[in-house]
């Protein structure tokens, strides 16, 4: 058994060529195809996970999510993404620190890990090359559109993958909760996007 670290590892949720589409993606590389052998994972029947793997699942996609809100902060002046960032960076930090006592109470194995936090830690990089060099509408727009997109994808994680699996009832009360705060994201950064796209075609 180990502690329970806030931000052990890196992860983001890779499930879908869709995803890559949203991505701004338009040639075969090897990226591609690594995500799309794990394209079909939240839709598949789940596959067994601890209670230590599911929260490294939920601490793993906070880590990402902060990581690219703080990238939107760092770049980007837009009042629709720096709210929607400064949110997101609020709630999966606070996030952590739920899991991290859940984590301390049950205490974790070593090794946590499971198919999903791998493509979820692919995800996380592919993020970051996919928004490098990318300034004003494109930086925002794109922002925003891989937020509705990962929002869902971890929103399905959520939903078909660690709820099913969740054996301890305090674990399966916070799922429920973190699932309505990825909701709520989504439809911020959707709105957002909205106005975005709005403002520029006027």
């Amino acid at each position: 058994m180990r502690p329970y670290s806030a931000f052990g590892h890196l992860a983001i949720v890779a499930i879908g060529t869709f995803i890559l589409t949203a991505a701004g993606c338009s040639t075969p590389s090897e990226r591609e195809q690594k995500v799309a052998g794990t394209a079909a994972a939240a839709d598949e029947k789940p596959e067994p996970m601890s209670s230590s793997n599911i929260l490294f699942v939920i601490e793993t996609i906070n880590l990402g999510e902060a990581e690219q809100a703080e990238l939107a902060l760092q770049h980007s002046q837009n009042e629709e993404v720096t709210e929607l960032a400064r949110r997101i960076l609020q709630d999966h930090t606070a996030s952590t620190q739920v899991v991290n006592e859940l984590g301390q109470g049950m205490g974790t194995e070593e090794g946590a890990s499971s198919s999903i936090s791998d493509g979820i830690q692919f995800q996380a990089n592919a993020f970051l090359e996919d928004m490098a060099g990318l300034t004003g509408y494109e930086f925002n727009k794109t922002y925003l559109e891989k937020q509705v997109v990962l929002h869902g994808v971890a929103l399905d994680v959520v939903r078909t993958q660690l709820i099913p699996n969740a054996d301890e009832r305090q674990v399966l009360d916070y799922l429920e909760k973190y699932h309505n705060m990825l909701e709520a994201h989504r439809k911020q950064a959707q709105q957002s996007l909205k106005k975005i796209l709005e403002s520029r075609d006027s």
